[in-house]
């Protein structure tokens, strides 16, 4: 059985963002995932805008936008670690 965290017992929830970006210094085109707590999708789609922007990247494009229900705290620790130190959680392919 799951455990709610402080942040989910608040009334937010993750939400997963996947998005087309371009590096900012070298113009490569990647993928990213990022999860970002909020209280709606639009307010962790702020979030998750923010951290992506914070890395120096552009975004092109949204691939995926959806409330992410499904993490696991064993196969998921260590983007749920970064979740729920900072509020988002961010991979770049």
């Amino acid at each position: 059985m799951r455990h709610a965290s402080n942040l989910e017992r608040m009334g937010l929830a993750p939400f997963l963002f996947i998005y087309q970006v371009e590096e900012a210094q070298s113009g490569a085109q990647r993928f990213c995932t990022v999860l970002a707590y909020g209280r709606n999708l639009r307010a962790a789609e702020l979030v998750a805008i923010n951290r992506v922007h914070q890395q120096g990247l552009h975004i092109e494009r949204t691939d995926t936008a959806t409330r992410a229900a499904w993490l696991d705290p064993e196969t998921d620790e260590g983007y749920i670690a970064e979740l729920e130190r900072f509020g988002s959680a961010l991979q770049v392919a």
